[in-house]
């Protein structure tokens, strides 16, 4: 009796140290959105999103949502748009976004003046999804807590609300879509829902066709979701078949993230042309990313991390339907495996990542005779927690730090952490 006394106050006071650190950390993200929203608070600028800003873009605020409400009421054709014979942009950049992302702004009838509350909005809306994910699914609210907080404060999250990013929308509508692919929603739904995430942005594709073929979560439910998938992956071709006839002028457009601090790639950073010596350098880092990305693949399967991702689903977790987890974790991981593969990406990408750290939040509460979990811990939670943070050394502090910390995330840690998430993908399928 005098033990359990004891053990009571000490598993109260961590819960209060995780709903803190939380609460915390949200007004300091409600803060900075609310600075950037409301004109009259302009004067705190230096607050908002402070640890980046130096990276920071603030006139006008939402840098990147602002091309899209002031080109929404852009007088000129998409052609013109595309071609920059019109540019109603406040940094006069190219217009780089599908047609389907300004026809629905159009549509809503969003323009300048919307730019600030629909920030807030969108800012607030990803910031909450990824709070009542992370305290579902995590049955230690310290640990809930803790890495939400550092979720946060990542200077992924960061710059994706600091911008604005167009992935926010992309975000929300994987949520929407993993609801519609678990539950008994319609078909109708599951199908809307993929159309309107790939001709928003194409990349949520890589998403839907992984999902569609690991039919995650068959047996963890109350049925298949099998139809439900069907219908997902004809929504996302659909919506494919829409971006298609611009996707040259898109490309051409979009800036090309070098393989720095803010992006990633398996070819970023990589010059195929110019000098012998220059190709031949190039072929020596893809080789080196090649073979952390192996390494990750193979470190995964010997740790058995698809077996005990299955066993994590298999048991049920309380609060949470396994088929949602399932699913949900193979949408948002297979959309950030195929960026990494497939483009040259900025770090708002990481975001995708936000299901993964939560599975691997609630793998870590697992008693101890749950194996598998170094293999979570080493390879999944502490590649995304060092790509994520380790950065800050640079842009906060202003240290001389860049070049090493290029060469650490992006040849060594993200392939690593790109290799041991599609092999732990293959746990989705019971």
């Amino acid at each position: 009796m005098h033990i359990r006394n004891l053990d009571k106050p000490s598993l109260s006071t961590g819960h209060r140290w995780g709903y803190l650190l939380a609460i915390a950390s949200f007004l300091y993200i409600l803060l900075s959105l609310a600075i950037y929203a409301f004109p009259s608070l302009q004067e705190w600028q230096g607050l908002a999103f402070a640890p980046i800003r130096r990276a920071a873009m603030v006139t006008p605020p939402f840098a990147d949502l602002a091309m899209l409400t002031h080109s929404a009421r852009c007088e000129g054709s998409l052609e013109d748009l595309f071609g920059g014979l019109v540019n109603c942009d406040p940094y006069r950049r190219l217009f780089t976004y599908p047609p389907m992302a300004l026809w629905m702004f159009s549509t809503l009838g969003l323009s300048v003046d919307s730019l600030g509350w629909l920030g807030l909005l969108l800012g607030l809306a990803t910031a909450l999804l990824t709070a009542g994910f992370f305290f579902t699914l995590i049955p230690s609210a310290l640990v809930a807590g803790l890495l939400l907080s550092l979720a946060y404060l990542s200077l992924p999250f960061q710059l994706a609300l600091e911008r604005g990013n167009n992935d926010l929308i992309v975000f929300l509508l994987l949520a929407l879509l993993a609801q519609a692919i678990a539950g008994e929603k319609p078909r109708s739904a599951a199908a809307g829902l993929a159309f309107l995430a790939v001709a928003t942005k194409i990349l949520p594709l890589f998403g839907i066709i992984a999902t569609h073929w690991l039919q995650p979560g068959v047996g963890f439910g109350k049925g298949p979701p099998t139809r439900n998938l069907h219908w997902a992956l004809l929504g996302g071709v659909a919506g494919l078949s829409l971006v298609l006839p611009w996707i040259g002028l898109i490309l051409k457009n979009s800036p090309r993230p070098a393989g720095d601090l803010f992006s990633h790639g398996l070819i970023a950073g990589l010059a195929f042309s110019g000098s012998t010596v220059a190709r031949l350098q190039s072929c020596g880092w893809l080789a080196m990313k090649l073979t952390f990305l192996g390494a990750g693949a193979v470190g995964a399967w010997r740790q058995g991390m698809p077996q005990h991702m299955r066993s994590f689903l298999a048991r049920g977790v309380a609060r949470v339907d396994s088929r949602l987890i399932a699913v949900t974790y193979c949408l948002f991981t297979a959309t950030w495996i195929g960026t990494y593969l497939f483009t040259r990406s900025f770090d708002y990408k990481f975001m995708f990542l936000v299901p993964a750290l939560g599975v691997s939040g609630a793998l870590l509460c697992q008693g101890s005779g749950a194996g598998g979990r170094r293999g979570w811990i080493t390879l999944v939670l502490v590649p995304i927690l060092c790509i994520w943070l380790i950065p800050y050394l640079s842009i906060s502090f202003a240290l001389p730090l860049g070049q090493p910390l290029e060469l650490v995330n992006d040849t060594v840690l993200v392939p690593l952490l790109a290799g041991a998430l599609a092999t732990g993908l293959l746990g989705c399928r019971s």
